[in-house]
């Protein structure tokens, strides 16, 4: 016999074939234990950047909280201080504060009627505020709906409150105004805003300013102002008799009304910069405490994962230790 057939024999053998067999195991076994090792590490690491990330948030919505928290003293301050601006029209318009006038009487107005109302509606450009921008577009959508015969002209402040009223009436949006406030309201600049709305629609028969009235840290409702335009004015002139001017009595009484329109603007931008700074204040309290509960369950998670990890490993080598001396 050569040694070829030899060496077939020999490997035929069942003592050879049992040990192929054997060392075949062995090798599958070694590599689901490899497996099983890589999915826990991946596991592992997953959890990990979780954890990394959800600490990283908790400490911007920290952050987030101290700033509104200051803000909110400067807001609420000054929410105060602009409140009597629009004091002495409300005292003086505030007698007309529907348009049935213009329903009730075969009177011609003075001027062209334009038969549209403003409504301004003061929303904020960010977000992570809770429920501020969503209570004043809700109140919007619900007084266009009833707006069958279109009347209605939109215009805000603010991103947020512009993409919700395109959606379901682009046809009655006016101009919004972007970064309006951004680092402090102005009266010039609330002027010049109120103007491109009123050069586009010019003899309104009102306006209604809808904005978020502050109450207190943890409290804010929607608040709405109806400023009665020149020509509701002239035809409730009855209601003004009783008042005296040094000049045209017409002409003051227009006047009257674009300010009593300004003023009331100015005063609902403080009032709502002051709910939206408490509404982020608590949001962010809210984030912040969701963040460290999640973290906590994250953590312990984590260390059990490591701990696995852990006596995984130990195992292995207490085995491949226990391997050697057996082969010994």
């Amino acid at each position: 016999m050569n040694s070829a057939s030899k060496l077939f024999v020999t490997l035929a053998s069942p003592a050879n074939q049992r040990n192929m067999a054997t060392l075949k195991d062995q090798i599958n076994s070694t590599n689901s234990m490899e497996q099983v090792h890589s999915i826990k590490k991946v596991h592992f690491s997953s959890i990990k950047i979780r954890l990394g990330t959800v600490k990283t948030i908790s400490k911007l919505t920290k952050t987030l909280h101290m700033v509104a928290s200051s803000k909110l003293r400067s807001a609420e301050k000054k929410a105060e201080e602009s409140g009597p601006f629009s004091v002495g029209p409300q005292k003086i318009l505030g007698v007309v504060n529907t348009s049935d006038a213009f329903n009730t009487t075969t009177e011609t107005p003075v001027e062209d009627r334009s038969g549209k109302q403003l409504l301004i509606a003061i929303t904020t450009d960010t977000g992570m505020c809770g429920p501020v921008n969503h209570q004043i577009i809700k109140t919007i959508k619900a007084l266009l709906k009833d707006d069958s015969k279109q009347e209605i002209l939109v215009s805000t402040t603010g991103l947020k409150g512009v993409a919700p009223i395109i959606a379901d009436y682009p046809n009655q949006f006016l101009v919004s105004g972007r970064d309006f406030g951004k680092a402090d309201y102005s009266f010039p600049e609330v002027l010049l805003y109120l103007n491109e709305i009123v050069s586009k629609v010019p003899n309104y028969d009102s306006a209604l300013v809808v904005y978020n009235k502050f109450k207190n840290a943890l409290s804010y409702n929607v608040d709405r102002q109806f400023i009665p335009g020149f020509n509701l004015l002239e035809l409730n002139r009855d209601k003004f008799y009783e008042y005296m001017t040094s000049e045209d009595r017409a002409a003051t009484m227009k006047d009257l009304s674009e300010f009593y329109l300004a003023s009331s603007f100015w005063t609902g931008l403080y009032q709502n910069r002051a709910s939206e700074m408490a509404a982020r204040m608590v949001a962010m309290d809210n984030a912040s405490k969701n963040g460290e509960s999640i973290s906590q369950a994250l953590g312990l998670q984590y260390n059990r994962a490591r701990q696995a990890m852990i006596t995984s490993e130990l195992i292995e080598i207490v085995s491949g230790a226990s391997a050697i001396e057996n082969s010994d």
